[in-house]
């Protein structure tokens, strides 16, 4: 999970079940600074990115999430606050940088 996109990679033991891409409209810096114009379309962008992502994760069992911002950690205070639910599914949050998918992957599955 990243600042503009989330890949949501749904995996057994033995396989992957899903892979999953959303994106986020949230908008660019504009060079004038941050205005509350700017504030106002962000917070919205990041709104219905977090939502997109609570639909295509909302049937999963556990959840580790994975990212190399501080985005996924503004996804789980997003969760405890808007679905308490699956935040208690929520089993890990790990910095992933540039770690290579097939060890992200392996990695989650320790979890399982």
């Amino acid at each position: 999970m990243e600042r503009k996109e989330a890949r949501i990679i749904t995996a057994t033991p033995s396989e992957i079940t899903e892979d999953v891409h959303v994106a986020s409209d949230e908008p660019e810096l504009p060079s004038e600074g941050v205005t509350p114009d700017y504030r106002r379309q962000r917070k919205d962008a990041r709104k219905d990115y977090f939502e997109h992502i609570i639909q295509a994760i909302d049937t999963t069992y556990e959840i580790v999430i994975f990212g190399s911002d501080s985005s996924k950690e503004e996804f789980l205070d997003y969760l405890n606050k808007h679905n308490e639910e699956l935040y208690n599914r929520v089993i890990g949050v790990e910095a992933s940088g540039d770690m290579p998918e097939e060890k992200i992957i392996a990695r989650g599955r320790k979890y399982i």
